[in-house]
């Protein structure tokens, strides 16, 4: 398709006219003539936060979007348009700009099964947009080939394109994916030929339909494969200014995957092949861990690729974090509050934790699509951390705690649960689930339990006595039966973990002083209903507080709601709970 012949420098920013949807090309595969003719090629850049072709392929981002909750405020910023112009010399060439290398395609007609023509690969060790004159395979008047572009690549990434045999189609299967986090991805490590050295670029695609005759201009423009973020944190709430944090800003749900060519996607995008399990399409970047209080958090930019899901039509403001999309990127912050416990060493219990998830988008409703080319700051001020703000996450599941209690007509409580006066019956008390699997204290030791595990057993002593921990509803009640004074409180791994591990507490606190606590069987069940809808456990499988009374065994709840007792010597994970209205979040005032 392109033969070297002459080289320029030409540089456009121009809309993309001529990149068009892969679904809106005329169909024609007529054969092609062998001989070439010269056509010249002009490439160009999109600026960032430009849509091309009007408005047809995303929304426009207001230059300025807020939305306020009652514990956060966040403000969207699009970076202004920034044109690169061949003739200012003052404008350098930088990452988001640079162009090292590129691989042209020329395809037979313009549908998805146009086979491969011609591909060529040309290198510009400086980073300048270099074209030539080229030679292209002329079409017949009035019919159209597809013309695709790729920036930033290497030529061995496409040695499975095949001239005469691939197909367009083949072309938009391929990716890049991410093996591990070297900090390149989703950008790209160009190995330029004949000792040329190595460059990290920004992969860019662009097509065009055209009919190609000889001395045509052909133009392509330019678009980068990935966004650009950047958050900046901070806050006006009186605790989180007066104590210290330790403040963790991870992006969730990045998808591991960046397309060569993302030109005409739709979503659900890149994760349209993906079945139940699609937790190997995205990742974790953990961006800033700091500790200190009134923080003013400001991270550096992040290239991610796209990810587009489809709107949410009926979410708001308010319902926004509820109403996400399983597969949606999201902000994720987290305030953890630690204490020290006095005489042991390295024992560090959370006291007070806040979270918050901010899902990105086009807007704070509807929209919860990462698009292509945009460059975007989020100023975030955090304004508190109540359980009534759906920004925030607190695991409440509802009154699943205590023990079944009867009531009259009148809301009186009465003694027995088969009172003839009874008219409803509830539990007394609500359940909070702790934010993350429990493990073992370090500078503890029990039988085989390692400091640090969370594959915990139930008992991992050497006589075991399940000291009357049986109540299928009170956990708090079984925990301190586990834990109390005089006992091998270290053998009972699982609530060891649970109450010294969330707590910091030495042994033989009352129930009624204990604040997290290891979860009876039915509260455990009551947290799977109130959840599942939502989303997995971190686990697979999880004890509970209640023991068999007939046997060594204690129950288990699954993430498939499967309720079982097993071996108290096998292993499964614990997740320590609280009553949430006795709770120490100080967004709640207490």
């Amino acid at each position: 398709m392109i033969k070297k012949t002459i080289v320029s420098i030409c540089i456009a920013c121009l809309t993309l006219g001529g990149c068009t949807e892969d679904n809106l090309l005329s169909d024609s595969r007529t054969p092609l003539s062998t001989e070439l003719v010269i056509v010249k090629l002009t490439l160009g850049i999109d600026d960032y936060n430009t849509s091309p072709g009007g408005k047809t392929r995303m929304e426009e981002i207001p230059p300025v979007l807020s939305m306020s909750s009652p514990d956060m405020d966040v403000e969207l910023v699009t970076t202004p348009a920034a044109t690169r112009v061949a003739s200012s010399p003052a404008v350098a060439i930088t990452e988001d700009n640079a162009v090292y290398s590129y691989m042209g395609f020329q395809f037979a007609g313009t549908k998805p099964d146009g086979k491969l023509v011609e591909k060529k690969f040309f290198t510009s060790p400086d980073g300048s947009i270099k074209t030539d004159e080229v030679e292209i395979s002329p079409t017949p008047v009035g019919t159209k080939n597809m013309i695709v572009i790729l920036a930033n690549v290497n030529e061995s990434e496409f040695g499975s394109m095949t001239v005469g045999s691939s197909t367009y189609a083949d072309l938009q299967n391929l990716c890049m994916t991410l093996v591990t986090d070297d900090g390149t991805f989703p950008r790209n490590k160009v190995i330029l030929p004949n000792g040329g050295g190595e460059r990290t670029g920004i992969v860019m695609c662009g097509q065009t339909a055209a009919e190609i005759s000889a001395n045509k201009q052909v133009y392509v423009s330019l678009k980068r494969t990935v966004a650009r973020v950047r958050f900046n944190i901070k806050t006006t709430y009186q605790h989180f200014i007066d104590v210290a944090h330790t403040w963790n800003v991870t992006l969730m749900n990045i998808p591991t995957q960046n397309y060569y060519n993302i030109i005409g996607r739709k979503a659900i995008f890149p994760l349209e092949s993906a079945k139940e399990d699609n937790s190997h399409f995205f990742w974790s970047k953990s961006l800033t861990t700091v500790t200190a209080a009134n923080p003013v958090i400001e991270t550096a930019p992040l290239y991610i690729p796209i990810n587009l899901q489809k709107a949410v039509s009926t979410s708001t403001q308010k319902t926004r974090r509820d109403n996400a999309p399983s597969g949606g990127t999201y902000l994720q912050i987290i305030g953890l509050e630690n204490k020290t416990v006095p005489g042991v060493d390295n024992l560090n219990i959370v006291k007070d934790f806040s979270i918050y998830q901010l899902f990105l988008g086009m807007n704070f409703t509807t929209n919860y699509s990462v698009s292509a080319n945009y460059d975007l700051t989020y100023n975030i001020t955090l304004k508190g951390n109540s359980q009534d703000d759906s920004n925030v996450v607190r695991l409440i599941p509802g009154y699943f705690s205590g023990e079944l209690t009867a009531y009259n007509a009148n809301g009186v409580a009465l003694l027995s649960v088969n009172d003839a006066n009874a008219v409803k019956w509830k539990y007394p008390n609500k359940i909070e689930s702790y934010f993350l699997d429990g493990y073992y204290p370090v500078g503890s030791l029990s039988g085989t339990t390692v400091p640090g595990e969370k594959n915990l057993k139930w008992y991992a002593g050497l006589a075991f006595n399940n000291l009357g921990a049986t109540s299928l509803t009170d956990g708090h009640k079984n925990t301190e039966l586990l834990q109390a004074a005089g006992t091998s409180w270290e053998d009972y791994a699982a609530a060891y973990t649970c109450y010294r591990g969330t707590n910091g507490y030495d042994q033989g606190k009352p129930a009624e002083d204990i604040l997290w606590y290891f979860p009876s069987v039915s509260e455990l069940i009551g947290t799977w209903i109130s959840s599942s809808s939502m989303q997995k456990q971190l686990a697979d499988s999880y004890w509970s507080s209640t023991v068999d009374p007939n046997a060594d065994k204690a129950f288990v709840v699954t993430n498939e709601g499967k309720v079982y007792s097993d071996a108290v010597g096998n292993t499964h994970a614990v997740r320590a709970s609280q009553d949430p209205d006795k709770a120490s979040h100080a967004g709640d005032g207490n």
